[in-house]
């Protein structure tokens, strides 16, 4: 492992606790997974074998599991990959779904028919490469999805200024490695694992801090929860912080 790789590791072992305590009650938290998994509903092979590379605590694990899908996650936070492991054991899916302390450039062995980097490649220096190996482990017809923060978005253009103008005192608190993307970074990397778009979300509404924690609790209202899934398939959701993408391989 790199030794940026290795401070990206250190970082989300000292994480984790703290993601897992508020994943159900932060928006933000919450409206990231709903663009992944209602691409996955609308896309996915119901119940197949399914590969979470960047399986963090398991939040998305867990939805795998209560649609029926088995597999496994892997993730470089040993502290991560324990509580994602006690979390499918107390759900009793861990007999259908594993979590493995694993790299996303060796991921293991396919085929998957769903294949998942939830934050992911903005921590990879050469996304390329993994996208190519996920590709080589695709089932036929399978679908990968992938989400990532957005470069070109209100956020970006604020990391933006306080990278360029320090004297600006914008505070920032990014990973080791977080190098944020675009709609054209993740096609063309996609393009050249041989993968091709087939479906493209944005979060369109983004509170941060307290905030985002207090309004989570209106997440858990389906007509909330519609009203954000259809705002991320609009015109707006392409500026939005947090972008998703489905793909499916090339049928040669």
């Amino acid at each position: 492992m790199s030794e940026r790789l290795s401070e990206v590791k250190a970082y989300y072992d000292r994480m984790a606790p703290r993601l897992v305590a508020v994943e159900d009650r932060n928006w933000h938290l919450q409206s990231r997974m709903s663009l992944v998994l209602d691409t996955i509903d609308r896309f996915a092979k119901p119940g197949g074998r399914a590969l979470d590379v960047g399986c963090g605590t398991g939040f998305l694990l867990k939805h795998l599991a209560e649609r029926g899908f088995w597999g496994v996650g892997i993730d470089l936070s040993d502290e991560s990959v324990g509580i994602a492991r006690e979390r499918l054991v107390e759900m009793g899916a861990s007999n259908r779904l594993d979590a493995q302390i694993g790299s996303a450039y060796e991921p293991p062995d396919g085929p998957f028919d769903l294949i998942c980097l939830t934050d992911v490649l903005e921590h990879l220096d050469e996304p390329r490469r993994c996208l190519a190996e996920i590709a080589l482990r695709l089932a036929p017809g399978g679908l990968v999805v992938v989400s990532t923060p957005n470069r070109r978005s209100l956020p970006g253009a604020r990391r933006w200024l306080a990278e360029r103008v320090p004297r600006l005192g914008i505070s920032l608190n990014l990973a080791p490695i977080d190098n944020w993307q675009t709609w054209i970074d993740l096609e063309s990397h996609g393009a050249a694992a041989g993968l091709v778009p087939i479906s493209r979300r944005g979060i369109f509404f983004r509170p941060g801090g307290r905030l985002s924690s207090q309004l989570g609790r209106a997440y858990r209202l389906e007509s909330v929860r519609r009203a954000d899934r259809a705002a991320s398939r609009g015109p707006a959701g392409r500026f939005g912080f947090y972008i998703c993408v489905g793909f499916r391989g090339i049928t040669r």
